[in-house]
């Protein structure tokens, strides 16, 4: 009741500010049409919402990992105007209807275990995400802010959160070259789900947040994005850790990616990543926060590559630790193959997608081997400012990240449905 109690709270709170910025605006930023982009701003354009910049900057499905870059193209573009504070607000709810062969196994990657029902099927309702955010724009400086309540929260995490924040100094019209400070998902690996709502086994191992601010100093061009991050060696968030908790920057992670035109209308965009401190260091598994024994700097590195066409995408992801993990006794690696195709229906937008993961941390016919999952996916944008999601799930394979070695079981699968909607402004 209290995490309702609270949900219903920031809804209320994200409808006063919305209304408010609704109610004070003199015109809407559209003789020029820009209204009908979901585009409102108050008379003199200092503040403002823009439904597109929302609907890039919340998701975590795409541009998981470059939104510095993303919030300076904006800014560079003229869609976050200098001298302008821009609000965004964002609901995610589904409602999911799972069921596996083994009771209490439900290997879905979007919940965590202690969460399910103990018998073979269960359906609920998730409150996924109720954010909001704001961008300031001054001259060569953007701050950035993002709030959140959520039901789906790691143990130890509160349900209400300042998940992001962050400073940021440059300007693309200026410069290529960034720095920002802050909280944030690290610059590490592409990690994108073309699935609308669920996460693919690329994200689930190897997605890394930091819990202390980290300094990103960055270069992007239209084509070109590189990242160079130093982190405190603490436990962060997800996959991010080191051997030593003393705060020192002795962390680091490289990421870039190059996109190439390769015929008219159509790019191929190759990327790489390397990460120095992750949780797979210690024959304690401790994912999430724990404390290990005998930790060692265990690297990550990836390689993602997307083709893109006018009405189509395809992805192709591996990541992989550079040593054993001593809580499994082999090393840890997650491969995503998916592609996701763009049509109308009605006059709206609507997108198809098959998504394919797979993860493994334990040698072959081992019971904590792997783990799989495909997703077929369609996503309609019903309204604007509302979007539609249905996903079909098929799992197989059960290792949670605590204890692979006892709780792990080969032999399970689910099927899973989840349908859900997107509300963004």
């Amino acid at each position: 009741m209290k995490r309702i109690l609270q949900g219903i709270g920031m809804i209320e709170g994200a409808v006063m500010a919305l209304g408010f910025l609704w109610l004070t605006a003199s015109a809407a930023v559209a003789q020029d049409g820009g209204a009908q982009d979901g585009v409102y701003a108050s008379g003199d354009g200092s503040l403002r919402t823009d439904l597109r910049y929302s609907e890039r900057i919340f998701d975590r499905q795409n541009d998981v990992t470059t939104k510095v870059a993303q919030i300076l193209r904006a800014r560079a573009s003229g869609q976050v105007p200098e001298g302008s504070l821009t609000f965004g607000g964002r609901l995610i709810a589904t409602q999911i209807s799972e069921r596996t062969n083994t009771p209490g196994k439900f290997p879905i990657l979007s919940r965590l275990p202690p969460t399910h029902t103990r018998g073979r099927s269960d359906s609920y309702g998730v409150i996924n995400e109720i954010s909001l955010n704001a961008t300031l724009a001054l001259p060569w400086v953007t701050g950035f802010v993002q709030g959140e309540f959520t039901e789906v929260e790691y143990p130890g995490q509160d349900d209400v959160q300042l998940r992001k924040y962050m400073l940021i100094l440059g300007d693309l019209n200026r410069s290529p070259f960034y720095l920002a400070v802050g909280r944030k998902t690290l610059n590490f690996g592409n990690f994108a789900s073309y699935a609308p709502f669920t996460h693919t086994h690329s994200s689930h191992y190897f997605w890394a947040q930091s819990e202390d601010p980290m300094i990103e100093l960055g270069y992007v061009t239209e084509r070109t994005e590189l990242a160079f991050t130093l982190i405190p060696a603490h436990r962060g968030n997800r996959v991010l850790s080191s051997p030593r908790n003393n705060g020192e920057l002795t962390n680091f992670a490289l990421n870039g990616a190059h996109r190439f035109g390769v015929a008219p209308g159509h790019d191929l965009t190759v990327g790489a990543g390397y990460l120095r401190g992750s949780i797979y260091d210690s024959t304690i598994a401790h994912h999430p926060p724990g404390r290990g024994i005998n930790r060692f700097w265990n690297e990550l590195w990836d390689v993602n590559l997307t083709w893109s066409g006018p009405r189509f995408d395809v992805q192709a992801e591996f990541t992989r630790s550079m040593h054993d993990w001593p809580a499994t006794g082999h090393h840890v690696q997650a491969t995503t193959l998916q592609a996701r195709w763009h049509r109308t229906l009605a006059g709206k937008p609507i997108t198809y997608s098959v998504s394919a993961s797979r993860g493994v941390q334990g040698t072959n016919g081992s019971e904590w081997e792997r783990m799989e999952q495909v997703i077929l996916g369609v996503e309609y944008e019903a309204a604007r400012h509302v979007t539609l999601g249905a996903e079909y799930m098929y799992n197989a394979g059960f290792v949670p990240l605590i204890l692979p070695t006892f709780t792990g079981d080969r032999s399970v699968e689910s099927h899973t449905l989840i349908a859900g909607v997107k509300m963004t402004f």
